[in-house]
């Protein structure tokens, strides 16, 4: 079994495999600026082409999330009495849909617990006259 000239050993694949995943927590703690590359992490990140396109991505999403944080969403001055309007207009509707079924579960709740108390009595009482 012959392999390709250049490429890598299945030993060499693996330990290049660890080497990415620890470079890869590496990006993570860099992206967020807690803390910077070191010597070997830099020297993998020049040879591995999957690494560097994933600090790409990670510097495209800070990017990102620094012109989330600077850009101001607009107000809408009507939003909040639209909302309120809305509630007002439902949630009396909602509150008495939702009365029946909450009585409908506690009585059924209630005939539970009562068939149970029943069912022990007679258990109980048939246990005692059998003894």
């Amino acid at each position: 079994m012959t392999s390709e000239p250049g490429a890598p050993a299945g030993g060499a694949m693996t330990h290049l495999r660890r080497h990415c995943e620890s470079v890869s927590d590496a990006m993570a703690a860099a992206a967020g600026d807690d803390r910077a590359f070191g010597p070997a992490e830099l020297d993998h990140l020049e040879s591995c082409l999957r690494c560097r396109v994933e600090l790409s991505r990670y510097r495209r999403l800070m990017d990102a999330m620094c012109l989330l944080r600077e850009t101001s969403a607009p107000e809408d001055a009507r939003l909040e009495s639209q909302i309120l309007v809305h509630l007002d207009r439902y949630g009396h509707r909602w509150a008495w849909e939702r009365k029946p079924r909450v009585a409908a579960t506690v009585a059924a709740g209630a005939a539970a617990a009562a068939g149970v108390l029943a069912f022990t009595a007679r258990h109980r009482r048939a246990a005692r006259l059998a003894s």
